[in-house]
């Protein structure tokens, strides 16, 4: 008598085992309850063969539910930190199981049913070293004393223990003094946490140390699925915005084009997720100033300083487009009415949008572009910004997209030396995806985190959220 399906040979159990690692990576991340729920009825050792086929099954059937659900979702749409989704299982699915199985490619079945392009093997691999940890009783760093290299101080030993869990630190468990090798270590712990790795043991340091396994699993697994989610939508070539790293790339085939520090949206003014096109550069831009930050914050400005719109080279117009002109006092006067003004600031040194203004394709008016405040970008966290998204090295990425989109060199030169406004179109737009990952597998293949700025992953604990609520430094 034939064995229950994924029990019958050799390669219909090896489907089987990886359709529990699956099972089990889909369970850390919290997307599901059914997920869980499988998990716990595949890890009880008293089912026959038949009711653990029966199990596989029917996780083969609701992961590729999970699947086709967030097929159909755009990117920003993922809602993987929301609710947990309640899956069905898709029709037809049972046959196409059963073809594979006659075909035997019940493997590759399974395998293709893997997240695609996100370190999918070596995140599960990390997220099930972090569930073999989720019984221990982690540490809790409260101390808020800096902890400098060199010094000695209570926390250390356990700050060995952490690190060494977390394959940071290869050395003794043993001592309190904070040593040369555990300072390495810190400072690879602060680079993969997004922090200054200066070695110095502070409050955010302490936080991300603190972070248990569990939250760490779900973190890593959830943005694990969301970026597989969002890169069935990428082109070839394409710009990159990582909001929580606060970075741009440029893509290619060939590899990396470009890359630099952007600023993002405030957790009040967030930075949307989206796919877009970039169709323009545009050289010496005015900034025509939105509504909501003309309210929130130039209003304030002009209140307390009638020269505000003088001095920052702004004009005022009515809502007929006739410009306006007031004095100091009047313009103060005004902040405390209605304010039908539109402001508009000149371009040059002092404008808000910088030399450059990438312009993209979308109806909530974002774009990247340039800004005068370039101190910003030495900042480890970098969410200053109304929405839009400010790019370090403006004029190199322009440089780079006079070449790509066609731009006549020499016309774009002359317009960068004057004060002048004018738009360039791009040949062939540029795709654009502003996305959200605050987790991921870095070069060295260990997690990289990042803090959760806009609390879109739905960590289990939301104190680390409210820890982390201000800026990153120590």
């Amino acid at each position: 008598m034939a064995a229950p399906l994924w029990f019958d040979n050799p390669a219909q159990r090896q489907a089987g085992q990886e359709l529990r690692k699956q099972v089990s990576f889909l369970a850390a991340s919290n997307v599901s309850h059914q997920f869980n729920e499988l998990q716990r009825l595949l890890s009880q050792e008293s089912l026959t063969l038949r009711q653990q086929s029966d199990l596989l099954t029917e996780s083969y059937l609701l992961i590729q539910g999970f699947n086709q659900v967030m097929a159909s979702r755009p990117i920003g749409g993922d809602l993987l930190g929301q609710m947990p989704l309640h899956l069905t299982s898709p029709e037809g699915s049972a046959f196409e199981l059963a073809s594979a199985v006659s075909q035997q490619r019940l493997v590759q079945l399974v395998i293709d049913l893997e997240p695609r392009g996100s370190d999918y093997l070596a995140a599960r691999h990390w997220v099930e070293q972090l569930q073999r940890m989720v019984h221990l009783n982690w540490p809790q760093f409260s101390a808020t004393r800096l902890i400098e290299p060199h010094q000695s101080h209570v926390e250390v030993e356990q700050i060995r223990v952490v690190l060494k869990l977390l394959n940071d630190f290869q050395g003794s468990v043993l001592g309190q003094e904070y040593d040369a090798e555990l300072v390495e270590a810190v400072q690879r712990f602060q680079r993969r946490h997004g922090l200054e790795a200066d070695g110095v043991i502070g409050p955010k340091t302490r936080t991300w140390l603190s972070l248990p396994p569990s939250v760490r699993a779900q973190r890593l697994s959830r943005n694990i699925l969301r970026q597989s989610h969002d890169r069935r939508w990428f082109s070839e070539e394409y710009l990159l915005v990582n909001i929580p790293e606060f970075s741009l790339r440029w893509v290619t085939p060939q590899g990396e084009r470009f890359r630099s520090r952007v600023i993002v949206g405030r957790n009040s003014r967030r930075t949307p997720r989206m796919a877009t096109e970039m169709v323009s550069v545009v050289v010496n831009p005015s900034w025509n100033v939105p509504r909501s930050i003309v309210s929130k914050d130039l209003i304030p400005q002009i209140r307390r300083n009638g020269d505000y719109l003088a001095q920052q080279n702004f004009d005022a117009f009515d809502w007929q487009g006739e410009r306006v002109d007031k004095t100091p006092q009047q313009w103060q006067q005004a902040t405390y009415g209605q304010f039908p003004f539109q402001l508009s600031q000149r371009p040059g040194n002092a404008n808000a949008l910088g030399r450059y203004k990438f312009h993209l394709t979308n109806n909530q008016a974002i774009y990247l572009h340039d800004t005068p405040k370039q101190r910003l970008f030495d900042k480890p966290s970098r969410a200053f910004s109304s929405g839009c998204v400010r790019v370090q090295d403006a004029d190199l990425l322009a440089r780079q997209l006079v070449e790509y989109g066609d731009i006549r060199e020499s016309q774009f030169v002359r317009s960068r030396r004057s004060n002048a406004t004018q738009w360039f179109k791009l040949r062939r737009p540029l795709p654009v995806y502003l996305v959200y990952w605050s987790a991921w597998m870095g070069k060295d293949h260990k997690p990289q985190y990042r803090r959760d700025l806009y609390h879109q992953d739905g960590d289990l604990d939301h104190k680390m959220t409210i820890a982390m609520g201000g800026q990153i430094g120590r």
